[in-house]
């Protein structure tokens, strides 16, 4: 309770406030690493690659170090490869945001598991339209409330993971509340008896482990 006061007092609180934050940059956006990124005509292009995950919309290239930076939006790139990173282009994809939902057609995905079921992760840094969230952060920081149940919505940047069969036409994007994530998954991947026991008994089987879960359903799924 004393978390959920604090919460809407600031809320009140910031309304008043000229807008002066400034979001939460995750990875170092100055870090160029070898990589290729494939152009809308399908070309390769070679050089160096900078993305810190938090724009999933913008890449920076450069052909050398010493350059100047060139921005790459995700409707000009399918996909790309930094260093040992691989990262696809997906789209139609709706991020919630606390509570709104945000759209955005297209988002770089980081490319995490390509047996039958594939997995991406979407990492989306709070914008200025999300200001509500960003008091949500305050919160978190000065409540130390991370093991909350609110701590999925007080934080400055959000992850997002999603799966998708070739046959699939929509990504489905994973809940990340353990109820309804457990569910998901006990219909999702319905046609691995393994991983159908894992979700009922075994208590590691959860969101934070999807990348395992995934792993084990691809190896052992009819």
């Amino acid at each position: 309770m004393k978390i959920l006061s604090l919460f809407f007092c600031l809320i009140l609180f910031y309304s008043f406030l000229p807008h002066t934050y400034k979001g939460h940059v995750f990875g170092d956006k100055n870090k160029y690493l070898h990589g290729y990124f494939i152009d809308s005509a399908q070309h390769k292009v070679e050089g160096l690659i900078s993305f810190n995950e938090s724009d999933c919309e913008n890449f920076l290239f450069k052909k050398e170090l010493g350059e100047k930076p060139v921005s790459i939006n995700v409707a000009k790139c399918s996909s790309f490869k930094m260093g040992d990173n691989r990262f696809q282009t997906i789209e139609n994809i709706n991020f919630v945001v606390f509570m709104r939902k945000r759209v955005i057609n297209r988002a770089f995905a980081k490319i995490l598991d390509t047996g039958n079921v594939k997995l991406y992760k979407v990492t989306l840094a709070l914008s200025s339209r999300d200001k509500v969230h960003k008091i949500s952060s305050s919160v978190a920081d000065l409540s130390g409330s991370e093991g909350s149940s609110l701590s999925g919505y007080l934080k400055k940047v959000r992850t997002f993971y999603f799966v998708k069969r070739d046959k699939e036409k929509m990504y489905v994007r994973l809940e990340s509340k353990k109820s309804k994530f457990i569910n998901q998954l006990k219909t999702y991947l319905a046609d691995s008896p393994v991983v159908l026991a894992a979700l009922k008994s075994n208590k590691d089987f959860t969101y934070n482990n999807i990348e395992e879960i995934i792993h084990i359903y691809n190896n052992t799924s009819r």
